[in-house]
């Protein structure tokens, strides 16, 4: 009998996916979770039998009193331990030079408060974003983004609709040693919260935005991003109007638009940037591509798609 393959030491990796799931290791434990885009056969089957967490959907006959949910594209199940978790539930995530430590949370939707295919956004922000910059963190979840930009040294404003979401967040930022950063917690919904700031006059030096295919503010407020999103992006454009020029004090910040959105492919997203930016980011290049994950036998597996813009360089004059 052929032993299963060694399971990597990194500590967050997709480790398999196929026939509608997909495998991960979390801070030492094996999760089994649906990913119906995941299509293509198992590549490593012997190792999936030895998950400690799985979440299963409901049967149809179950999920009637769900109907609501499933309509607006939510489904419903159940996750099942088969051994002990840790407490907390944590995993590491490299952020150079600096790391990050996030909760896992198990969520009736079957999300686990991570999303491993955006790492190389939040050390994209790490790296290019100049300390100093005021930047807006939008449908902002657990964090991860918010927290790569406070640890580059940026006065960050996280909001979310969701206080779950929000405390989440928090406990992060503690874990990652960003207590004390300058983030200010917003639970709010995200139009709102934008169109508060235009009228008040606020500016930003750059956005982060990950906006759901559909949602609720706390208020009840609702968000559909093919009907939402290009009247949102227009108001945050104007919010970053004239940041970077010699009257704002902070220099210009990134702008990083993502989602995982059914029909928002890169170029869409790149040319939605385009359009809303357009004034502000005549001068800069847009880059786009897929949120990608790569399993334990080097297949990607893209998850959604981003475009974003570098913020400028500034130098000091002579």
């Amino acid at each position: 009998m052929q032993e299963p393959p060694d399971i990597p030491a990194d500590d967050a990796l997709l480790i398999d996916f196929g026939a509608g799931r997909r495998l991960e290791k979390l801070g030492g434990i094996l999760v089994d979770r649906p990913l119906p885009q995941a299509r293509l056969p198992k590549k490593l089957p012997a190792l999936w039998a030895a998950a400690s967490v799985r979440y299963s959907l409901l049967a149809n006959r179950e999920t009637r009193r769900f109907a609501g949910a499933q309509a607006a594209g939510q489904e419903r199940g159940q996750w099942e331990f088969s051994g002990p978790l840790p407490d907390p539930w944590q995993i590491e995530l490299p952020l150079h030079p600096d790391r990050l430590l996030l909760e896992v949370r198990p969520a009736p939707s079957g999300q686990t408060g991570l999303f491993l295919e955006q790492l190389g956004q939040w050390q994209w922000l790490r790296r290019v974003t100049p300390p100093g910059a005021r930047v807006l963190s939008l449908f902002a979840h657990s964090g991860a983004a918010s927290l790569a930009l406070a640890a580059a040294g940026a006065e960050v404003v996280h909001v979310d609709a969701s206080s779950q979401a929000v405390a989440l967040a928090r406990r992060n930022a503690e874990a990652s040693q960003l207590a004390h950063a300058p983030i200010r917690w917003v639970c709010e919904d995200a139009h709102t919260f934008v169109a508060r700031q235009l009228r008040r006059g606020e500016r930003f030096d750059g956005v982060v935005l990950d906006p759901p295919s559909w949602g609720h503010g706390p208020k009840g407020q609702a968000f559909a991003i093919d009907r939402d999103l290009l009247p949102l992006l227009d108001d945050v454009a104007a919010l970053v109007a004239g940041a970077g020029s010699p009257r704002h004090a902070s220099p210009a910040g990134p702008i990083l638009l993502s989602c995982h959105s059914s029909g928002w492919y890169p170029r869409r997203l790149h040319d939605t940037l385009a359009d809303s930016f357009a004034a502000w980011a005549s001068n800069r290049r847009i880059e786009s591509g897929e949120l990608t994950s790569r399993d334990a036998s080097g297949r990607l597996l893209a998850q959604g798609a981003f475009a974003r813009i570098e913020p400028n360089r500034l130098t000091s004059s002579p």
